[in-house]
């Protein structure tokens, strides 16, 4: 049996240090990885949510049943103007999940030098 001082010892030494110094590892392994499948995985399902496929299966066929040549034109156009709407709304995702990917890759050393920063203006300042 460890006694409280080895238990301590351990846990602050192995454990929490350990932690620590692995979890830049991580961070910038699994994590990462982690972030991109989730990202590619959230952004398929938005792709199957806008259901390309069925609105241009369904691109030459008139709304409403209405088979004269201004139904047929208004259904092609408005089908044109949803396709094109939905494919820029996927591009904006993709970017922002891309930005997103981004912003976990250089979040933790933005804020490990705004804490190093803060640290040397709390040091200058009592000097």
């Amino acid at each position: 049996m460890q006694s409280r001082v080895g238990a301590v010892a351990r846990l602050v030494f192995v454990d929490l240090l350990g932690s620590i110094a692995w979890f830049p590892v991580w961070w910038y392994s699994t994590g990462v990885l982690k972030v991109i499948n989730s990202s590619l995985d959230t952004l398929k399902y938005r792709v199957r949510s806008y259901a390309f496929a069925i609105w241009i299966k369904n691109f030459f066929v008139p709304m409403y049943g209405q088979y004269d040549i201004t139904g047929k034109l208004v259904s092609v156009f408005m089908r044109f103007v949803i396709l094109i709407a939905r494919s820029i709304a996927i591009v904006v995702e993709a970017l922002v999940y891309a930005l997103g990917i981004v912003a976990w890759v250089v979040a933790p050393i933005i804020f490990f030098l705004l804490a190093i920063t803060g640290f040397l203006h709390g040091f200058a300042a009592r000097v």
